[in-house]
């Protein structure tokens, strides 16, 4: 029997099928483009699909997107049938944008993408398996190396995904380890003597549902991440929360607080990321078995919601 919308779930929790006819048969002459964004009219709050023809096909289920640093290449995450995922990429050559093609490393190895590491030599991955690990892969100029599987604490004998690293080595990170409440963010801390800890950010950030997908700014003041902490029956939200001035995480808000129109409550949304310069939000917006697509937007509302959390944290 077929899914409803409502019963389909997010990231490696999500489980269907394509028939043949769903899958990508769309073939067309790649344009020739230039510019950050491949010549996209550059949207406002209000939530867009990204690059549709040329990132975002028809007939076929895309989710996560990360660029390099330095803008020159975009990698992003495609489902087929069976939900098996895969990584393409596009890189920028004397200006022009090249037609994306399948990451050598990702071939038959049913990987998601997570992130890129700040100084952009690493790309960090996760099986797409319930109880999947943690990897990343070096970019070895025009090339990449295989596979490598990261230790523990980031690595455990749950299901763990998601990750971001930070310049200073620390990282974030989602998991059922023990510890959590369903599936929960966690920090990879770094100690005095260079060892790594794992510590689950706590109930004021994660709830008793799912919690996934996080993503910290580069700056370190806000995180944005996926949950469905009120019982969405599946239909998951992207949430903000900001450091205050005791270095805790605020109590996490729906990033349409302010006005915005990031989250449909006809879709789940999930793997948030941030343009290079950090004006504008990508992140994967899924509302049925065969719409999956990657959606962009202005980041200048998240002042807006930075006053508004702040605001009411005074009050009290």
């Amino acid at each position: 029997m077929q899914k409803t919308k409502k019963q389909m779930n997010y990231e490696s929790e999500t489980e269907f099928e394509l028939t043949k006819d769903e899958e990508n048969t769309e073939s067309y002459a790649f344009p020739v483009l230039t510019g950050d964004y491949f010549e996209q009219i550059e949207p406002g709050i209000i939530a867009e699909i990204f690059a549709p023809g040329i990132i975002s096909l028809k007939n076929r289920l895309q989710s996560q997107v990360a660029f390099s640093p330095d803008g020159k290449s975009v990698y992003f995450q495609i489902y087929s049938a069976n939900y098996v995922s895969t990584i393409y990429y596009t890189k920028r050559k004397d200006g022009i944008w090249t037609e994306p093609v399948e990451a050598p490393f990702a071939i038959d190895k049913n990987i998601q993408l997570s992130s890129i590491s700040p100084d952009g030599h690493f790309i960090f991955l996760n099986s797409n398996r319930r109880d999947g690990n943690i990897f990343k892969v070096e970019i070895i100029g025009s090339e990449w190396s295989e596979l490598e599987l990261l230790p523990i604490p980031i690595n455990s004998n749950a299901g763990d995904s998601s990750y971001q690293e930070l310049e200073d080595g620390t990282g974030y990170l989602c998991s059922k380890r023990e510890g959590s409440n369903s599936k929960d963010l966690w920090f990879i801390n770094v100690l005095p003597n260079g060892e790594k800890e794992a510590e689950n950010l706590g109930n004021v950030v994660n709830s008793e549902n799912m919690d996934f997908s996080p993503l910290i700014s580069s700056d370190g003041s806000f995180m944005i991440f996926g949950s469905d902490r009120f019982g969405r029956r599946g239909l998951a939200h992207l949430y903000i929360s900001f450091i205050d001035k005791d270095g805790l995480w605020t109590e996490p808000v729906d990033l349409n607080v302010s006005g915005a129109e990031i989250n449909d409550n006809q879709a789940n949304q999930s793997c948030p990321a941030l343009s290079p310069d950090g004006s504008y939000l990508f992140f994967m917006r899924h509302y049925d078995i065969t719409t999956m697509n990657v959606y962009w937007a202005s980041t200048s509302f998240i002042d807006d919601i930075r006053k508004i959390v702040f605001s009411e944290n005074k009050e009290e």
